[in-house]
């Protein structure tokens, strides 16, 4: 083989290689032909468990971990017997209205995301790779698993309700947290007796949590009311190292409790 002919080789085997790669690694429609997403910022609302809008309302032995807040309404009530710790309440204060703007930002940034896959529906027994999926009215009578990374991002979309039927639950794997898991509901959520849920829930109107429903998030409600019903509801601790919420300026709140 001649020196000129060895060069064609090379150079053929280096550009094959190129052309391999390239399809291996951005093979249209294929979850890596995905940007990762960025989480969505929460800004003030970050430090917020619990946010509403018009009241928050408790019945029974509620437990919040983190601040839980109301604004431009002021109610706050069923605390006690609810508990709030690693937290206070903000009720129509400086925090809790930062917090609120804030969360309209958010929310219009998970809304506007494009999304990795449309059309849901039923979120049963799924098991879904980071990304932003959307669907009209999302349901949850089973379980739906997230499979990623620690900083694997994972935005739901749903642009009418949200409603997880008694006993659902969401189930994270692979190092997945719930300080990525966000969903973003056009109207309200409502989360039913014993679900297990995880992520932060950015609802236009309400959230409901039915008796003994479990959160691993926040609850934050823009336009309406957040009501619970011997709950556990607790906002992940590392979020704030994370860059999804910036860490709020303390104001004095008007009540604090703790646990």
């Amino acid at each position: 083989m001649t020196r000129s002919m060895r060069r064609i080789s090379v150079s053929l085997f280096v550009s094959l290689g190129l052309v391999v790669a390239v399809s291996l690694t951005a093979v249209p429609g294929s979850p890596s032909a995905h940007a990762a997403e960025s989480p969505v910022g929460l800004g003030n609302a970050g430090s917020f468990a619990v946010l509403g809008a018009k009241t928050v309302t408790n019945t029974g032995p509620t437990t919040v971990s983190g601040d839980v807040g109301v604004n431009a309404g002021s109610a706050v009530t069923g605390f006690p017997p609810g508990i709030v710790s690693n937290g206070a309440i903000h009720a129509a204060d400086t925090l809790s209205g930062l917090a609120q703007k804030d969360l309209v930002t958010a929310y219009n940034d998970a809304a506007g995301r494009t999304p990795t896959k449309t059309g849901l529906v039923a979120l049963d027994g799924l098991t879904l790779a980071p990304g932003v999926y959307s669907g009209g009215a999302l349901s949850l009578g089973g379980t739906l698993t997230l499979n990623g990374g620690a900083n694997d991002v994972f935005i739901f979309q749903a642009s009418s309700t949200l409603i997880t039927g008694s006993g659902s639950k969401v189930l994270l794997t692979g190092g997945a947290t719930e300080c990525n898991v966000f969903w973003q509901v056009a109207k309200s959520a409502t989360l039913n007796t014993d679900s297990v849920f995880v992520g932060t829930i950015m609802a236009l109107t309400s959230v409901t949590a039915e008796t003994r429903a479990t959160v691993s998030g926040r609850l934050l409600a823009r336009n309406g009311a957040v009501t619970m019903d011997a709950n556990v509801i607790t906002r992940p601790t590392s979020c704030a190292t994370s860059g999804i919420a910036t860490p709020a300026t303390p104001v004095p709140s008007r009540a604090r409790f703790t646990g």
